[in-house]
Order: structure tokens, then sequence, then C-alpha cells
């Protein structure tokens, strides 16, 4: 998560980071990141649909790749709803700023975990504790763009890309164990289009990829929608942490 730079989201540049000895920071990248930080801090509420595919470990040297979709809403700092499809799994986390709810569609059970009062530290919290990447949502916040410079150890804006045919800014950036590319539109509201994330800090690199569609910005979401009612018959379970 950005804290721990795995959002959620991003991957293999074209420069060697091994080269990168000395901090590069290219200031027009930096505001494009400024600009799509400070939009998010001055949102009540937003929501998207991001499709993703991450290379995950089948066997002892073997990578499969994995895919999967959410439709994600997120309200003020402290609550989100997340609807997970997934290779034989449809999953929602739903949080209301004080206890997180997981509900299996698959096999109608659902569990509860009292969670921290805001929705950096709550996903932070899900990814340590839990091991759940809910990485869609975990660099849409306003000090994105200055937590990313500081772990950077280069940063460069690339250019302009098309993307599905939109015009995007295209920006990179690495450091000894990860590379990351961002293509945020070239409109009036910087929303990200595509992430993609390299890792390098295992045996072999492994690649997250995220494409976002489906933004609502400012819509008026009832709280209701951040609350969970178990379904009839649903069976309580344990949330055990996996530390």
């Amino acid at each position: 998560m950005l804290k721990k730079l795995c959002f959620g989201l991003m991957l293999l540049l074209v420069f060697e980071i091994a080269k990168a000895q000395e901090k590069s920071i290219d200031t027009t990248a930096v505001i494009i990141l400024d600009r799509m930080s400070s939009i998010f801090g001055e949102l009540n509420s937003l929501g998207f649909t991001s499709s993703v595919s991450k290379d995950v470990v089948y066997a002892e040297d073997f990578f499969i790749k994995v895919f999967s979709s959410s439709e994600v809403k997120i309200k003020g700092p402290n609550k989100l709803s997340a609807r997970i499809h997934g290779e034989n799994k449809e999953d929602l986390y739903s949080y209301n700023g004080e206890q997180v709810i997981y509900y299996s569609y698959q096999n109608n059970i659902y569990t509860v975990a009292d969670a921290p009062d805001n929705l950096i530290e709550t996903i932070d919290w899900l990814y340590t504790d839990f091991g759940i990447e809910l990485t869609t949502a975990d660099f849409l916040y306003p000090s994105f763009s200055k937590d990313f410079t500081e772990q950077m150890d280069y940063v460069e804006f690339l250019g302009i890309a098309l993307v599905d045919g939109k015009r995007a800014f295209h920006i990179a950036g690495s450091n000894e164990s990860i590379t990351v590319q961002l293509w945020i539109s070239d409109d009036s509201y910087f929303l990200p289009i595509k992430t993609l994330i390299t890792y390098f800090d295992g045996p072999y690199a492994n690649q997250h990829e995220t494409d976002f569609s489906d933004w609502e910005i400012n819509q008026d979401y009832p709280d209701s929608i951040f609350e969970f009612s178990p379904p009839p018959s649903a069976k309580q379970i344990t949330w055990m942490s996996q530390n």
C-alpha cells in the first residue's frame, strides 16, 4: 500500500534501476502528481471500477496471471464499499468508520473486525494483518504525491500517451525494489487511468496492473450502503489475523 507501495497498484520500465544511485525527481511529474493528490483531498465521495491483473506464485519458480475486478465506493475519510469479482469467488468488503465486514457470496459466510477510524490506516491494516490487498484505493489520498516522491529514487514525466483513446500523462518511478508507471488523465480531474507495478524484491520479478473506469465524482452516497446486514442463513466466522 502506498505506505508499502502496494497500491494498489503499477511496473517494468525501460530504464535500469540498478544504475539509479542518486535521487532524481522530475518537477513536471511532481506537479502532475500534486494536482491529482490535491483533487482527491477536495472530494467528498468517489466511485470507480477497477480491473486488475497480477502475477501470483503457483508453484516454485512458476507465476500465473490472476484477474479480478472491483466496484468501489468511498465516502469521506472513513467509509468504503468494495465488491470484488475474482476467479471462482465474489466478495464484499464494507467499512463504516468503525468496523470492516467481509462477506463471501459464494460461501454465504461473513466476519466482522474492529478497524482504525480512517480509510488509509484501515487499508494498510487489512494488508498487514490479513494479507488483503484493496489496492484500488490505497493511493487515492491527499499526501500520495509527497509519499511517492519520498519513497522513489527516480521519478520522471515520460510525456503524453494514449490509453484506450484517452490522453494521459505518463509518469514513471523506481527504487531498488520496485518500478512504477502511472497514466493520469489529461483533463480537469487528473484521475488515474492505469497503474502498473513491477516488484523486484523476490527471486523473480512480478507485476500488478490496474485499469480504472466508470468514475463517479461527489455522488451523494447514503451511509446505509456502507453498513452490512447478513443475508438469511449466513454464517458468521472468526477473522484470524495472519500475524
